[in-house]
């Protein structure tokens, strides 16, 4: 198999995560001719040359990735993941405040008893306009910007006068951490931890689609183990045949007698359950492949499949060392884990910082005004800050009792203990699940030499069998026999070549490089 670019999966962090699967035409493309039928389906199905698909490995991972509903369903977590890390931000959104208040009070006129101070009728009001701005910044600090503007007047009184007074100021005011909340806040931590979510996520597709890969190389090697079985089903039902055909000739020559007819007959019949049974072990194997490649299984089911791969025999012997170093460094879901218990890492230093007194030095800044009848007069002395003012200070806030914070920050510490042992158990699994995919590999190596062997000792002693059965020196019945074990051994032999494929794909899968062996790049942007 030889591919000449590579798949890229690119997925994207803002409105849509979406896959592209880009892959060659490959060099085996050319067996799609029209009119081409896989010698399996003949007899199998009523295909015809218009519903029957030539396809490749790398093809029906292309179909795959493009179309397998889990591959589909899980591409949102991602995106989700995305949505909420971008959301973990939102606690830095400024907040605006804007507010209008309107006073009117009338007053009755009153004399001072023993005086001559007279107070007539009046009528004061109040205009009273605010606006503020306050945030959180990275650091911890809060920040609150505010600015006032004001008139002020009553009605003509004992001082007879009718002008407005008006009055601004302008005033910021930052507190900040120094203890409680200082090199870490809930802000900082949710960030910290959204945004290891996301990497997660991230990671979880990854094992998602190697996961799917597998499922479509299992699949697909069991289809054509399938469609092998069939064929070898067809060339024993035909041996049964042409065996009965000539045992028939013999009892009429009369050197055989009709026993041995009956025989014959009962292989022939042995010989077509057979073949019934693996023309529906090759439906289903049909059907699983369908499954995976399509997310509507009534468009592929009239489809039949015409494999060009061939179930490789090359001898491949992989080290345990450098597979368990691709396992340990590149399986996602093992990564994963690491990513989780860098999370449990934040929460145990946020439920430290916990512990600690509220202490915050606060200091504000601002300018003022003031001005009769003249509503521009304090703005203008605000702007140009000819009458500043600031303050600064601490406050301490200890509380008396710390049972939920000292309790939280214990169990944060549990739980990273307990994630640390959890990974080491992973870490282990998976060396394990490798020494374990690594046996498999060399069994089935060995197994197809020793059934490639006993197959071709099982024709030898067919033909034998044939030769000593036209000399009188063997029996039909002997015959049939082995004509039986030379069907089982070629099974056997079958079975061997689909298992020692499927041990290399799942080898590869529990190495971590089953999206690196079809050269696909997962890429969020």
């Amino acid at each position: 198999m030889h591919i000449v670019s590579d798949l890229y999966i690119r997925a994207m962090n803002k409105n849509l995560l979406s896959v592209t699967a880009l892959l060659c035409a490959l060099a085996m493309a050319s067996a799609q001719e029209n009119g081409k039928t896989d010698p399996t389906l003949q007899g199998t199905t009523t295909a015809t040359t218009e519903n029957i698909r030539s396809l490749s490995l790398t093809d029906c991972v292309q179909i795959g990735l493009e179309h397998n509903l889990d591959i589909k369903i899980n591409r949102f977590q991602p995106m989700l993941s995305k949505y909420d890390y971008s959301m973990a931000y939102g606690a830095y959104d400024p907040t605006l405040t804007v507010g209008y208040t309107h006073s009117d009070s009338k007053n009755p006129s009153s004399t001072e008893t023993g005086t001559t101070y007279i107070t007539t009728n009046s009528e004061i009001y109040n205009d009273n306009a605010t606006a503020g701005l306050n945030f959180l910044t990275p650091l911890g600090s809060t920040v609150g910007v505010q600015g006032t503007y004001s008139r002020s007047g009553y009605s003509p009184g004992v001082y007879n006068r009718d002008e407005s007074q008006f009055n601004g100021s302008g005033r910021i005011t930052i507190t900040q951490p120094l203890l409680k909340n200082m090199w870490i806040d809930s802000s900082r931590m949710n960030i910290r931890v959204a945004r290891n979510t996301m990497h997660s996520s991230e990671l979880t597709y990854q094992y998602n689609l190697m996961t799917t890969i597998n499922q479509i190389e299992l699949a697909y090697f069991n289809l054509i183990g399938a469609r092998e079985d069939v064929v070898a089903a067809e060339q024993n039902l035909n041996q049964s045949e042409e065996f009965l055909k000539e045992t028939l000739k013999k009892v009429e020559l009369g050197s055989l007698i009709e026993l041995d007819s009956k025989d014959a007959e009962s292989q022939v019949a042995s010989s077509k359950s057979a073949l019934i049974g693996m023309k529906q072990a090759y439906k289903t194997a049909a059907n699983n492949l369908r499954r995976v490649l399509s997310d509507d299984f009534s468009q592929w089911q009239d489809v039949d499949f015409n494999l060009t791969d061939e179930l490789t025999t090359i001898a491949s012997l992989p080290s345990r060392a450098d597979s368990w170093y691709k396992g340990l460094t590149l399986r996602p879901d093992l990564l994963q884990m690491k990513v989780n218990l860098e999370s449990r890492d934040i929460n145990v230093k946020y439920s430290f910082n916990q512990l600690f007194p509220q202490l915050d030095v606060i200091g504000s800044y601002g300018h003022a005004g003031a001005g009769w009848a003249d509503g521009e007069r304090p703005l203008t002395q605000v702007a140009q800050g000819t009458h500043p003012n600031y303050s600064i200070g601490g406050q301490l806030s200890v509380p008396i009792g710390t049972i939920t914070a000292r309790n939280t920050y214990k169990r944060r510490k549990a739980e990273r203990e307990q994630s640390i042992l959890q990974l080491k158990q992973k870490e282990q699994n998976v060396m394990v699940e490798i020494d374990n995919a690594i046996n498999s590999v060399n069994s089935s190596l060995e197994a197809i030499t020793s059934t490639r062997e006993a197959r071709q000792y099982a024709e030898q002693a067919y033909e034998a069998g044939k030769v000593r059965l036209e000399h009188g020196k063997a029996t039909s019945f002997e015959v049939l026999q082995l004509q039986t074990t030379l069907f089982q051994n070629k099974l056997a032999e079958i079975k061997a070549l689909v298992n020692y494929n499927i041990n290399l794909a799942n080898l590869r899968y529990t190495e971590g490089i089953t999206l690196e062996n079809y050269n696909i790049e997962v890429i969020y942007e």
